[in-house]
């Protein structure tokens, strides 16, 4: 017979995670990883369909928003509770997404593809003027204002509410 308890409802388990520091810090290196792979299959699936932008790409980046979503209403809950949390989340979100539409864009334009030249009227395909140019641009004026509001809000010195 062992003399050693069970752990109860109320005792600690161990490895556990307590704070919210913690809990959201758990959550954002898989967040981050997830981000990056979804990204990178979205990039591949956008190469090999000729590298052009059209409904799939868009179905698979509507799928990145929605995952972004729901981390932020599942794991990502924590981050809420601690300074700049969720705007980590926003950023990462923001970078993955870009970074890699830009670098396609460059790639594309470094290699002459035809899969980025434009019409004649404009120099560069007008789907991956929305997507290298017009995204970026319009979810980085969001992405800033997310920026200011989190510094307004709480600072770097007060505690959580």
């Amino acid at each position: 017979m062992s003399t050693t308890a069970a752990p109860t409802a109320t005792a600690p388990t161990p490895g556990a995670v307590h704070s919210p520091l913690e809990r959201a810090h758990r959550t954002l290196v898989p967040y981050f990883l997830a981000m990056l792979g979804l990204n990178a299959l979205l990039q591949a699936v956008i190469a090999l369909t000729g590298s052009r932008i059209g409904l799939l790409s868009g179905l698979l980046l509507a799928v990145v928003a929605v995952a972004y979503v729901a981390y932020l209403l599942t794991l990502g809950r924590p981050l809420s509770r601690v300074r700049y949390g969720s705007l980590i989340a926003h950023v990462i979100t923001y970078a993955t997404v870009n970074v890699g539409f830009g670098l396609h864009a460059m790639i594309l334009l470094a290699t002459g593809s035809p899969a980025i030249a434009g019409d004649g009227l404009a120099p560069i395909d007008p789907r991956w003027i929305g997507a290298a140019l017009v995204m970026p641009s319009v979810w980085g004026l969001g992405l800033l204002a997310h920026m200011f509001g989190a510094l307004m809000g709480r600072g770097f010195e007060k505690a959580p509410a």
